[in-house]
């Protein structure tokens, strides 16, 4: 089923930027910033209970409602990627997730999600089911010590400057 909850909340995940994750920029496409923190969402679900065999059993899953992405760093060729994941609120239906993303100390990007419970044979939302529920509220309650990261929340815009007096 699922491994251990770890002990801050926080389920950490590595990957290495592979030659098609690459544009013409020669940095890491925007897509695959984002299919890389998709793989750190199925590796937190993995945590909770929701993984392959639970999906295809159960015919449960989650689905994205929102998803907030920021960009700091570019990523290049054949560096390793860390993603570190977290539930930053639970209600037993829907989850909010925050990511970042890292190479070494250097954070090259930020994800938060809202995503919620999905019964695929219905194709409609529902509660996590009983198994599920305990752990991401454990997962959620583990972090709960850390600081809330800087980037939850903010919106997209360009800043206007405001007038001298």
């Amino acid at each position: 089923m699922s491994t251990s909850i770890p002990a801050n909340g926080v389920v950490t995940s590595s990957y290495t930027v592979l030659p098609e994750w690459l544009d013409y920029n020669d940095h890491m496409n925007v897509a695959y910033y984002i299919a890389t923190f998709d793989l750190g969402i199925d590796a937190l679900k993995a945590v909770y209970g929701i993984d392959s065999d639970y999906i295809e059993n159960k015919q449960r899953s989650t689905v994205a409602l929102e998803a907030h992405i920021t960009y700091q760093n570019e990523a290049v060729l054949g560096e390793q990627l860390d993603v570190h994941s977290r539930v930053l609120d639970f209600d037993g239906k829907r989850t909010h997730i925050y990511q970042e993303m890292y190479r070494g100390e250097d954070l090259l990007a930020t994800q938060e999600t809202l995503s919620i419970s999905f019964d695929l044979k219905m194709r409609k939302s529902c509660p996590f089911d009983g198994e599920v529920a305990p752990r991401i509220k454990q997962l959620h309650e583990a972090q709960l010590s850390l600081a809330r990261p800087e980037w939850v929340g903010k919106n997209v815009g360009i800043r206007k400057k405001k007038p001298a007096s």
